[in-house]
């Protein structure tokens, strides 16, 4: 009877924990004098700051480098959503002179093609050479703004999301084992989930609003603007590509859990700039679509608070 209630108590526990210490900690409590009110509040509160701690890696259970080594394999598939916008206006061109006028006309495009690079290099497990590309492309964001847009900030904040992942992805293929190590964690058929999951959030975006990046329109507006469908259509394509990144990157593991919440970077930013007011300072509005999802990875122990060289 003993027996049972502490088992039930000891559930409360990780997994993990468990099939380490379970017997030894059943062991222990079976010895003593019984069940008893304050031996219950302990254990339940045991299981909880283990949880808390978890939650913020501070238990130094999380291999950070497998964290980075899978961001540095999935992370430029998970870009190539971004190249939606531009997917999306060379679609409009429905000859070969309107799609070259497209192209001349939209310079974020050979931005979305050297991502493009990235994503075949990292397959193909070339690290250092898709480190080169992903340390290219993310400044790559700033100078295709100064080029083709006359309001330079307004295409800053849209393309926040993926100037952040561009540089976590750089960061990644940089200084961890790098996606051969992401190929062992993560397995080809996860990468084929991701790669559709990345294919049909696109078309949803291309069906809806044609960007991820909402800049200053809240959502009634936004709905507004562009009906309750297209909306919806938009959320969808979030939620696919957010779907797709967890499946991937493999939500049964912790490493995995935490690079899933990297490569959702897009996701986060693209759902603050719902919430962020209207009349909001440009640059201001960039800080925050930088800072918070920064913020949150760095609590919930996804990124290493230092990077180790060598």
């Amino acid at each position: 009877m003993n027996e049972r209630h502490y088992r039930k108590l000891l559930a409360w526990y990780p997994r993990d924990h468990r099939e380490r210490h379970e017997d030894e900690m059943l062991g222990v409590l079976l010895a003593g004098s019984g069940p008893s009110g304050k031996e219950t509040v302990d254990l339940l509160r045991g299981a909880l700051r283990l949880h808390l701690r978890r939650m913020v890696g501070m238990d130094g259970g999380i291999d950070h480098r497998d964290v980075l080594a899978i961001v540095s394999l999935l992370g430029p598939i998970v870009m190539l959503a971004g190249a939606a916008t531009v997917l999306d206006r060379l679609v409009a061109g429905s000859s070969v002179w309107r799609l070259s006028t497209a192209i001349l006309e939209f310079p974020g495009a050979p931005v979305w093609a050297i991502w493009g690079v990235v994503a075949v290099l990292s397959l193909f497990r070339k690290r250092r050479a898709a480190a080169v590309g992903a340390w290219l492309g993310t400044p790559a964001f700033l100078a295709a703004a100064v080029l083709g847009y006359p309001l330079f900030w307004d295409s800053v904040v849209v393309t926040t999301g993926w100037m952040l992942l561009g540089v976590l992805v750089a960061v990644a293929l940089t200084w961890s084992p790098g996606p051969a190590r992401g190929w062992e964690l993560v397995g080809g058929r996860r990468i084929v989930v991701l790669v559709a999951a990345v294919g049909t959030s696109v078309v949803l975006v291309m069906k809806s609003l044609g960007t991820y990046g909402v800049l200053f329109h809240p959502m009634d507006i936004t709905t507004a603007q562009h009906g309750p469908v297209r909306m919806t259509l938009w959320a969808l394509a979030l939620a696919v590509l957010a779907t797709g990144v967890v499946v991937a990157g493999g939500a049964r593991t912790r490493e995995g859990r935490r690079a899933a919440l990297v490569l959702s970077v897009p996701v986060v930013v693209s759902l603050l700039m719902l919430v962020l007011p209207s009349n909001a300072n440009l640059l201001v509005a960039t800080a925050v679509c930088t800072a918070v999802p920064l913020v949150a990875l760095l609590g919930s122990g996804s990124l290493p608070r230092r990077i180790r060289l060598g």
